[in-house]
């Protein structure tokens, strides 16, 4: 294929896009997620685009489509689902809220507009209306500085001139509303107190302080796959997975955890009879760890004879726990 062929493979690219504050880049992603938009046979407009696939087709880096993720998320423009095994990274444009906001825009240009022609004609008004007062004052001005010049004061000089009065009371007034703290228009220190959260270019998924990378969101999302099957209809309503995977990302970085030691033991959990009700997320995984793990490597220094032994005897014991308050029943051969 020839360079000419593959210059022949252009982006649709919305310049207003860029004027609701998405950068770039998050206009860019916006073009390309609307032209898929066209293109799914999803009947909800949901279209799968791998990081891979979003590099290929507009040429952003990886920082660069977080970023514009991350806006165009934040705008509500774009939404996101994790769906699948293994989980896939689906995008849908929310078209109610990118049109309400194109609106706004265009009503926002056109009162500009109105603004700025209404303003234009009022300043050539007010300067017409400023330059014949200007031209009557400094007739009057001049009419007045020549009667005082002309008429000798009472110690013998001459008056002083009106202008030269009005200069002084003018240039005082100035210089007191300019030392005033309380001027509308005086410069201050503005603080912004208000705690940002900086921008994290490894993070796959952030929620306020929680955040993780790509690994860190993928454990934390087949955990809670292990969890939705092995419960079913029991299951507890969809955590938030921008915590998850900051639990993990901690266990990795500040408790020295391998992701790997993470999978296993939380596998077994799912498996134990005792912890698989008492660690249902990596919360709690990370606080009983110690115990979990030692309990897990004694178990495993067991045979299977003597594991199933004492499986069969939890078991025998919750059985016993369960139907002690309850009356046997007598059965006749």
């Amino acid at each position: 294929m020839s360079i000419i062929n593959l210059m022949a493979r252009p982006i649709a690219f919305n310049r207003v896009f860029v004027d609701l504050g998405l950068g770039m880049c998050g206009a860019m992603m916006l073009s390309q997620a609307l032209y898929w938009r066209a293109r799914t046979r999803d009947p909800e407009g949901w279209f799968y685009k791998s990081q891979t696939e979003w590099q290929a087709e507009t040429g952003m880096t990886r920082r660069e489509q977080e970023t514009a993720r991350r806006r165009l998320t934040n705008a509500g423009f774009l939404e996101e689902q994790r769906k699948g095994v293994p989980a896939r990274l689906y995008f849908r444009v929310d078209i109610d809220a990118l049109e309400a906001a194109l609106e706004e825009l265009s009503s926002s240009l056109a009162e500009n507009a109105n603004q700025e022609c209404t303003d234009n004609e009022n300043n050539s008004l007010a300067d017409s209306a400023n330059q014949d007062c200007t031209n009557g004052a400094t007739s009057m001005a001049e009419s007045a500085n020549q009667e005082c010049a002309e008429a000798p004061d009472s110690d013998g000089g001459k008056r002083q001139s009106i202008t030269e009065i009005t200069s002084e009371t003018t240039a005082e007034t100035t210089a007191e509303g300019l030392s005033g703290p309380d001027r509308p228009d005086a410069s201050r220190s503005i603080s912004d107190d208000s705690a940002t959260e900086p921008d994290r270019p490894d993070a796959a998924i952030q929620s306020g302080r929680y955040w993780g990378t790509q690994d860190d969101l993928s454990l934390a999302t087949w955990m809670w796959e292990q969890l939705a099957e092995q419960l079913g209809q029991d299951k507890p309503r969809e955590p938030n997975l921008a915590r998850w995977a900051n639990t993990i990302r901690l266990m990795r970085q500040q408790d020295r955890r391998d992701p790997v030691h993470i999978r296993a033991l939380f596998k077994w959990c799912r498996q134990h009879g005792f912890w698989s009700a008492n660690v249902q997320c990596p919360d709690k995984l990370r606080e009983k760890w110690s115990q979990l793990a030692a309990q897990r490597k004694a178990e495993r220094r067991k045979s299977p004879e003597q594991a199933g032994l004492d499986r069969a005897a939890e078991l025998r014991r919750i059985h016993e726990q369960r139907t002690g308050n309850q009356q046997g029943a007598i059965y006749e051969h």
